[in-house]
């Protein structure tokens, strides 16, 4: 027998054998021909892919298409839209509260829609009679119209195309539906998209949609917001529509921020009035709240205790009693018997944390030894004693402040490397940040604000004898802008506003005559919408603060001083009037005399009192004497009063009012010097060290010599 007949016997034997061999290892065939299967298959793999008939490896590729499945979904709700092969219809009622509603509906396929929301896989894949029967019927809508059908639409078509369109109009039922089927990243959105028109017109709603789907992101961004502004949001018709347990929860937040609690008083009388019948019987509880002993006495005595909801109500009488009674005897002066009740009525006596208090600013300046600083201190007017503030990230001499709705503007320095610096402070936030800076470098200019707009007007120059420029600030463009010039140079500019439009300039212009410093005293009259100006006698003399610049007009005092602009509300007809060249000078009467004599002094107002802060005496001489003195005119009582010193003599610095927040002025603020002054200031004491170094090395090399 050959060698290949033996080879095909044995295929033979083991093709007919191999079954009952594989029956006695009790091995089932088809997990033989499995493993065999397998076997095969790893050999493929070892061999690099399928064989070819030629014996070749076979090659491979996947292909992914990017664009099929958008385009799969587009022509799946194009057939929803034609209402091919569609086996779910949704139904709904919509329409005006005064109109009949009608009834709509949506088909879709139930496939799409429980691929797409966890809401129609529960019910349209369970036991429910929408699984059977197909139709769904969507009720109980925020909005007694229900939904608008467009929306609706939208958000259905959202689920198969992931595309949709969110407008402030509809993103309120937009987000009612995603929180409906449970289209979480839509909710997002929704939330997201509110946050970012999010404004003092439609917080509180906000705030309200965001607590009513959980959206805490938006809820905390819009609770901000409102803390922030409260003051301003109960001038809003808006805040009178909200329920009495949303205004409950404000007024018991310490957090607001509110002018007076005054306001607060007439906030929740005008809400009850809204709705007397069924309002009324909230008042006692919303009165509660109501920080009384923070109000006036005479206002407690002449309005609150009068108001009928208080007058009728046995329990607010007798907390408007117990408010008097605080301002009456003060905490010092009562009996340790007493102390356990004050303790306990603490929280009503102190003011909101939000509550906005008066404060005089007092910004930059020179210190003894001329040291620029960047210090900014506050006098607290309710409680008498100087608080720290922010530092501003400039060393400022020489520079003009302006007071608008919302900041405080300071600008310009004797400083030349701060010359040109804009800064701006916001009480909200007690921060300070850098703006677009001036066109010149400059100092002794006017600012002043007008139709939210900063006038920055004349000045002078390290090098320069005076500037006639005229710039104008638009916050919202960040941007300064030059206008026609002015007729005169001006130098150490004082400026006034009368009804939003002119603007009345007191300063001083270069002559040819025989005074001092070749100097002369101009008053104009320049109007923002003509562009024109107008030389006057003196500014109106409208209230005190026109009348002590005018009666100290022609002094060095007010030379060098830095006055803060002041707006009036009057008509340019009335300031005309009150032109006049008699000026008295009877304000100064109860003046200390030295007072006069200084110079580079802060002045500013609050109301009709004025305030007098620093300034140095003897300033020919070289030891100039920098004082801690300020100064209060008060307009009820007509005598000026002396105050707590400044924490540090300052001259040539700048003062205005502002109203701050309670929070950042309670307790012992502490506030660092700015990195880029701490870095400048750094590097001033290594080159005074070099310098003293350089000194010792020439002295121990010349006493070598001298040896």
């Amino acid at each position: 027998m050959s060698v290949y007949e033996c080879l095909f016997t044995c295929v033979i034997y083991a093709y007919e054998f191999f079954p009952k061999i594989v029956q006695s290892l009790h091995l089932p065939l088809s997990l033989s021909r499995c493993g065999m299967a397998a076997a095969a298959e790893a050999a493929e793999d070892r061999s690099g892919g399928a064989l070819t008939g030629d014996g070749e490896p076979e090659e491979a590729e996947e292909f992914t298409c990017a664009a099929y499945c958008s385009e799969l979904s587009r022509r799946q709700n194009e057939q929803r839209k034609s209402g091919l092969f569609c086996d779910v219809t949704l139904v709904f009622s919509s329409g005006r509260v005064s109109e009949e509603k009608r009834v709509q509906t949506l088909s879709a396929h139930r496939s799409v829609l429980s691929a797409a929301s966890q809401y129609f896989t529960l019910l349209l894949g369970g036991q429910y009679s929408e699984s059977v029967s197909g139709r769904v019927e969507l009720r109980e809508w925020s909005s007694p119209a229900g939904p608008d059908p467009d929306t609706v639409e939208g958000v259905i078509q959202f689920m198969y195309t992931g595309q949709i369109r969110v407008t402030t109009a509809n993103v309120h039922e937009v987000l009612e539906l995603a929180d409906r089927f449970l289209l979480a990243q839509l909710k997002s959105f929704c939330g997201e998209f509110l946050m970012k028109k999010l404004n003092l017109s439609n917080c509180v709603a906000v705030h309200s949609l965001a607590h009513m789907y959980t959206l805490d992101q938006l809820a905390q961004g819009a609770a901000k917001m409102i803390r922030r502004n409260f003051h301003k949001i109960i001038c809003h018709e808006e805040f009178f529509t909200l329920p009495f347990h949303l205004v409950r929860d404000w007024l018991s937040d310490s957090g607001i921020t509110v002018d007076s609690e005054q306001e607060l008083f007439e906030a929740i009388v005008k809400w009850v009035n809204q709705n007397t019948e069924e309002r009324e019987t909230h008042f006692e509880a919303l009165f509660r709240l109501i920080r009384l002993p923070q109000i006036a006495p005479t206002y407690l005595t002449r309005v609150v205790r009068k108001e009928p909801l208080v007058a009728d109500s046995a329990t607010c009488q007798q907390l408007v009693s117990d408010a008097l009674e605080v301002h009456a005897v003060h905490f010092e002066n009562l009996k340790s018997v007493d102390l356990e009740l004050s303790a306990s009525n603490m929280a009503a006596t102190q003011p909101r944390l939000g509550q906005n208090m008066d404060v005089i600013m007092v910004v930059g300046g020179v210190s003894e030894g001329g040291d620029y600083l960047s210090e900014c201190v506050g006098y607290f007017v309710a409680e008498d004693r100087w608080v720290n503030l922010p530092h501003i990230h400039n060393h400022l001499d020489g520079h003009a402040i302006a007071v608008t709705d919302s900041h405080i503007y300071v600008a310009g320095s004797m400083e030349p490397g701060f010359a040109k610096t804009v800064e701006r402070f916001n009480p909200n936030l007690n921060t300070w940040e850098q703006v677009s800076s001036l066109t010149t470098r400059k100092h002794s200019f006017g600012l002043t604000c007008v139709k939210d707009l900063l006038y920055s007007i004349g000045g002078h120059g390290n090098f320069s004898p005076g500037f006639k420029d005229v710039t104008v600030y638009e916050a919202e463009q960040d941007e300064w802008h030059n206008l026609e010039p002015a007729p005169k140079i001006l130098r150490d500019v004082k400026t006034i506003s009368v009804e939003n439009r002119y603007i009345y300039v007191m300063a001083r212009t270069p002559v040819d005559m025989d005074n001092d410093d070749g100097l002369s005293t101009v008053t104009s009259c320049y109007d923002t919408e003509s562009h024109k100006w107008q030389e006057v006698d003196s500014l109106p003399l409208i209230d005190n603060y026109c009348s002590f610049q005018m009666a100290v007009a022609h002094t060095n005092f007010y030379h060098t001083a830095s006055c803060c602009a002041k707006s009036y509300k009057i008509t340019a007809e009335a300031a005309q009037q009150k032109i006049s060249r008699n000026i008295s000078d009877e304000i100064l009467d109860s003046l200390p005399p030295e007072v006069l004599s200084m110079e580079g002094a802060a002045v500013c107002y609050l109301g009709e009192d004025i305030f007098i802060i620093g300034g140095w005496r003897n300033c020919n001489n070289m030891d100039k004497q920098y004082r801690k003195e300020a100064y209060r005119y008060c307009a009820e009582r007509k005598r000026w009063m002396l105050l707590p010193p400044i924490p540090q003599p300052r001259c040539r610095a700048a003062a205005c009012h502002i109203r701050i927040p309670y929070r950042y002025l309670h307790g012992c603020q502490h506030y660092p010097t700015p990195q880029n002054l701490a870095r400048q200031r750094d590097r001033m004491q290594q080159m005074q060290q070099l310098h003293r170094r350089t000194l010792t090395l020439r002295r121990q090399l010349r006493s070598q010599i001298e040896c």
